[in-house]
């Protein structure tokens, strides 16, 4: 009898096996279009933008350890289309790098990723916070690392289980800084729950500052109905900003907002939303309050299930002492004073 057809087949099957319990995917979005804008330093601006989604690509995998556990990964690089830069210079997965554990006890991953608390505020956001602009995306300025405006936190450890339909997840960012744990770091948690058509969720999230002399604090609370073709998303955001010697008063700002999803055909979908930012002691200072209201509306049309092309518009309303916050003149190329910003933007995008 010849055994040699056969050990070849077994050690075949083998290598198949092996094979197929571990995957590497590649994946990313890619597009870009043109945007006008109005309310800019110097006067209008018409630029090239991909203002719906940021580029991207990167690498998932996967590999089945056995037991019901398998180890993950995910490297995300951000990139600019129009010119082929980095989005952040000098970092290359610059939007997550994360290896870890999933199986039934839950995830385990570690490196640099979203908090808790930022996985839920994606999550119940009519475009999932997934804008490339600020113009469209206010909570990126307040439900992220507020001291360094960074939306990902590095040297992350976050846990999250399920069991039903509830959701509980918590993270921890060291600082890294010898003698100080709190200077740089965060923490967060947060709970959610999903009947279906309904799902609901709370969060809250502290980050220091890189010595630990001040604190920002976040709250959230929101939910997300399907009828029908339409979803209806309502939610709070609430961030306070502990003062600083030459400027000691708490920053408080309190967002509400909502929007909807309009699923009008399999292949036609619009999305609304308005966040109201309802801002006091801008930059810690006693009496600094304004109002800072922002609006957007956004057209897609898919021409199959990877690619669109879109049109959207924009406005960012400023009052009180908003007109003259330094972040947002910075992030939105704003003239000083000005009262607010409209853009509006048409493009085209693909996944892969």
């Amino acid at each position: 009898m010849n055994k040699t057809p056969l050990a070849a087949i077994l050690l075949s099957s083998a290598f198949n096996l092996a094979h197929a319990q571990s995957s590497v995917s590649l994946f990313g979005i890619v597009g870009g279009g043109v945007r006008w804008v109005s309310g800019t330093k110097g006067g209008s601006t018409v630029e090239y933008s991909n203002i719906i989604a940021p580029n991207r690509f990167g690498l998932t995998g996967s590999e089945d350890i056995g037991g019901g556990v398998r180890i993950i990964f995910r490297l995300e690089n951000g990139f600019n289309s129009s010119n082929g830069s980095l989005a952040t210079n000098n970092v290359l997965w610059s939007r997550q790098a994360y290896v870890g554990l999933d199986g039934t006890y839950g995830r385990l991953t570690t490196g640099r990723q979203f908090s808790s608390f930022e996985d839920l505020g994606i999550s119940l956001d009519p475009s999932q916070i997934g804008g490339a602009d600020p113009a469209v995306t206010p909570g990126g300025l307040l439900g992220v690392n507020f001291f360094t405006l960074d939306s990902r936190f590095n040297n992350s450890v976050k846990y999250t289980n399920g069991f039903g339909g509830a959701k509980l997840s918590a993270s921890y960012s060291f600082g890294g800084v010898a003698g100080n744990q709190r200077a740089g770091s965060n923490y967060s948690a947060a709970a959610s729950y999903d009947t279906g058509s309904l799902r609901g969720g709370i969060a809250y999230q502290r980050t220091y500052n890189a010595d630990a002399s001040r604190i920002a604090q976040n709250y959230y609370a929101g939910g997300v109905w399907q009828i029908g073709p339409v979803r209806v998303y309502l939610s709070y955001l609430v961030l306070t900003v502990s003062g600083s010697a030459k400027a000691p008063s708490q920053r408080r700002n309190d967002v509400p907002q909502g929007g909807i999803v309009w699923q009008i055909t399999p292949a036609l979908a619009v999305t609304a939303a308005y966040y109201d930012d309802i801002a006091s002691n801008l930059g810690n200072v006693n009496g600094a309050s304004g109002h800072k209201r922002t609006a957007y509306v956004i057209g897609e049309y898919f021409l199959s299930k990877r690619t669109e092309i879109y049109v959207e518009a924009d406005r960012n309303h400023f009052s009180g002492a908003y007109k003259n916050d330094p972040t947002n003149i910075a992030v939105l190329n704003r003239s000083p004073g000005s009262s607010g910003i409209t853009g509006v933007s048409v493009g085209l995008q693909t996944k892969f």
